[in-house]
């Protein structure tokens, strides 16, 4: 295990001197399929002892992962599949209609008032951006874009969240 825990560090800082100019979050997805998106400029620091790896972001909050319950921590979004919605009173990223012909629409329920919404090819390519305004939704013109299968992703100082769409 001791040794696990080693190898897994010795990758994630060469992983971090290699790319920290281009990477802006760090993606954790635990074995349940739960994923968790922090923006670079809100974690302190990283520490992994005891077989955990413990997240101390700028606020001083903390969150703590078993090693063995994780699937993997990346820099680039590996999600394959559609953000299930999550429980009331939580941050959430609803896109309609799904999928989309010319105009999508973006509900924003409970997240920070000002962001910017992403479209990205599945490779990470930015495609379209837009300052949010505040207001709970928002609507893009995606009628420029080809049939094919995009990234939303809304962005604040505190948070991410990625939805797949569907351009028909």
């Amino acid at each position: 295990m001791r040794h696990k825990r080693l190898k897994l560090s010795a990758v994630l800082l060469l992983g971090l001197g290699l790319i920290s100019l281009q990477a802006q979050t760090i993606y954790v997805k635990e074995s349940s399929g739960t994923q968790t998106a922090y923006t670079l400029s809100s974690v302190q620091k990283m520490t992994f002892s005891s077989g955990n790896v413990t997240v101390q972001k700028t606020d001083n909050s903390t969150a703590e992962y078993a090693l063995s319950e994780l699937k993997y921590l990346s820099f680039e979004d590996l999600t394959t599949g559609i953000e299930q919605p999550v429980q009331q009173g939580a941050s959430n990223l609803i896109t309609y209609p799904n999928p989309v012909t010319d105009v999508l629409n973006i509900e924003l329920t409970g997240v920070a008032s000002r962001g910017t919404i992403s479209i990205l090819t599945l490779e990470g390519k930015l495609l379209q951006e837009q300052k949010t305004d505040g207001a709970n939704t928002a609507v893009l013109n995606l009628s420029q874009l080809s049939q094919g299968i995009y990234l939303c992703r809304y962005a604040s100082t505190t948070e991410i969240k990625t939805v797949k769409i569907i351009k028909q």
